[in-house]
């Protein structure tokens, strides 16, 4: 029997929740939740009686458990990977993973000290269209050349009415900085899962809006590869959108979203084309973690795109502060 913890049950949680439930030989036994109101709902809705903590390293030796769902605050991860890491458990944490690149760097290394393995979830990666996308561009594409997108949604005024319980959201304490890390980590996380490519120069600008946080960015990358892009990230839209194109050396342009029908466009055709699926092994963060407990696999997000991920945020905060095209140095 595979034994798992969560720490954090807010909303998020039940996705996780519910895929692990679906999951042979898997048993949910602990948890870590300040909030008694959320601890008894995650409870009913799991079905079982569940042991409740205040504090992870006790959790984990106790329980004996064999991974760990992060679904905490995200200025709280950092902390809680490395915890269970050091406990020799394998992790799941929700995004972002941790909040700045010198965190990511830690913990590749802890990770490779110990053997164990940390899934993030990216619920993109786990989805037949970006993962047939990921194929065209990695077979039948040459050098990208350039990429251009952005993601937007009601983010700003969904915290900021109370009617929401996630408004910590806008608390720097708690989530450590805005938009661009949070909804804006998946769109950041899509173009190297797709692309494979590494951020060199950026230069950018941001709207704080009035808030503690950032709400609407809006950058340019020059990549190690070749290829340069503009991307924004808003955090104020009546709905969400979401469209990354790229196009490469061979004027082959592929369109990706989740809010439009994404489609390929080869140089020489008169008609676009709708991208096809592809059968996964692997359809959730979930069942990442378990694959990686029962099988010893590598995580579906290879911890480089997780590095990538951080490096191109802290760039764009620290263009934006700085007044300057950065460099990685």
């Amino acid at each position: 029997m595979i034994k798992i913890g969560f720490i954090g049950c807010g909303g998020i949680s039940y996705r996780h929740l519910n895929d692990l439930k679906n999951i042979n030989e898997v048993k949910i036994v602990s948890v870590i939740e300040p909030n008694e109101e959320n601890f008894k709902k995650f409870e009913d809705t799991y079905g079982e009686k569940l042991n409740i903590y205040q504090d992870e390293e006790e959790m984990i030796e106790k329980e004996k458990l064999d991974g760990v769902v992060i679904c905490s605050p995200h200025t709280l991860h950092f902390k809680q990977i490395k915890i269970a890491l050091e406990k020799g458990i394998d992790v799941l944490v929700e995004k972002p993973a941790v909040c700045s690149y010198e965190e990511a760097v830690e913990i590749r290394k802890l990770m490779e000290k110990t053997g164990k393995k940390v899934v993030v979830a990216y619920q993109r990666h786990y989805m037949p269209v970006f993962n047939s996308a990921r194929k065209i561009i990695k077979e039948r594409f040459g050098k990208i050349v350039f990429l251009s997108g952005f993601l937007s949604q009601h983010w700003l005024n969904l915290f900021k009415s109370g009617k929401d319980k996630r408004s910590w959201r806008l608390n720097p304490e708690f989530s450590g900085k805005g938009q661009l890390t949070d909804s804006g980590s998946h769109f950041i996380a899509e173009i190297f899962f797709l692309t494979e490519l590494t951020p060199e120069k950026v230069a950018s600008f941001i709207d704080f809006m009035g808030e503690k946080v950032d709400i609407n960015s809006s950058f340019i990358v020059k990549f190690k590869e070749g290829a340069i892009g503009n991307f924004g990230i808003l955090g104020i839209d009546p709905y969400w959108r979401e469209s990354l194109y790229i196009w490469d050396e061979n004027d082959n342009l592929i369109f990706v979203s989740l809010s439009d029908n994404s489609y390929i466009h080869f140089n020489g055709e008169n008609e676009r084309k709708n991208i096809g699926d592809v059968e996964l092994e692997v359809k959730s963060p979930a069942e990442d973690l378990i694959r990686c407990i029962k099988e010893n696999k590598q995580p579906k997000t290879k911890w480089d795109i997780i590095e990538k991920v951080a490096l191109l945020s802290d760039m764009v905060y620290n263009s934006y502060f700085k007044s300057e095209v950065l460099e990685v140095k």
